[in-house]
């Protein structure tokens, strides 16, 4: 699926921290931005490519890729200041005010 490229993409530049979980910290943020307020997560997935250092010099890009009433689909990448990908993440947000019924 092509995300929808007349939405806005979000991109901010960072460092890589030395963490077991240093892309999920620095792609989620960006994605939930992206996904708007109240949203709340439901699922991230994270596909990992070439690892890079610790400290090293990262862009972070997310967007939505399509919403609906009740969910927002969002997807980011990790990215060299070169532009190589080092990871991709997809996720899927519930919109603030949906909750689902317990059975």
């Amino acid at each position: 699926m092509t995300p929808d490229t007349t939405l806005e993409r979000l991109r901010r530049q960072a460092r890589l921290p030395d963490a077991p979980a240093a892309v999920a910290s620095l792609i989620e943020p960006l994605l939930l931005e992206a996904a708007g307020p109240g949203a709340e997560p439901v699922s991230l997935t994270l596909d990992y490519g070439p690892s890079a250092a610790p400290g090293a010099a990262v862009v972070v890009e997310a967007a939505v890729e399509r919403a609906t009433r009740t969910l927002v689909f969002a997807y980011g990448r990790l990215l060299t200041p070169e532009g190589a990908v080092l990871a991709t993440a997809s996720a899927v947000f519930r919109r603030s005010g949906e909750t689902s019924k317990a059975v």
